[in-house]
């Protein structure tokens, strides 16, 4: 996954999730919230990334 396109997935998250709090959604507005964020989140392809996520302690 591109860095561009990783980083709006991830604005895209927050946003969500942003307005959902702010909104004081009902249980249902929000479990909708949070399975739009799940959809998103499968974008994410973190194996390309392992070495900037985890690195080795000195």
């Amino acid at each position: 996954m591109e860095l561009d396109k990783l980083n709006v997935t991830i604005a895209r998250i927050q946003f969500i999730a942003d307005v959902a709090l702010i909104a004081q959604c009902e249980a249902e507005e929000l479990k909708l919230a949070m399975s739009m964020i799940s959809d998103l989140s499968r974008e994410i392809d973190t194996s390309q990334l392992q070495d900037r996520i985890f690195y080795q302690a000195e």
